[in-house]
């Protein structure tokens, strides 16, 4: 091989090992028909309910935390949601303190399959 088309076939891996990491950072998800919306899916690491009667979820597959406001049913997610169910949500992607999150509207965008 020719040097150049080496740097091209190195690119070409480093480009998609990027995809790669991108793809499994962000755990399975649709473009919903509104660009803002986001449907991911995957199995729950994690439960937290603030102090303010707010709700934080993880998944195995993401590092983006979910965010379920107490106004948007926090509580009832709490109820219907364990740690290792496999869980469905529908959000929007927000930044909270520079990080960015999944931020649901509703209980309802909140499936347990």
């Amino acid at each position: 091989m020719q040097k150049e088309e080496t740097v091209v076939v190195v690119l070409l891996f480093m480009a998609l090992g990027s995809l790669a990491v991108a793809s499994w950072a962000l755990g399975d998800f649709d473009a919903d028909s509104d660009p803002a919306s986001i449907v991911a899916e995957g199995t729950v690491s994690s439960i937290q309910l603030t102090s303010g009667g707010h709700l934080t979820l993880r998944l195995y597959s993401s590092t983006m935390p979910i965010f379920v406001s107490r106004e948007s049913g926090a509580e009832e997610v709490a109820k219907r949601v364990a740690k290792g169910d496999r869980i469905r949500v529908r959000g929007e992607i927000s930044e909270y303190e520079g990080r960015r999150e999944i931020v649901v509207q509703r209980s309802e965008d909140v499936e347990v399959p």
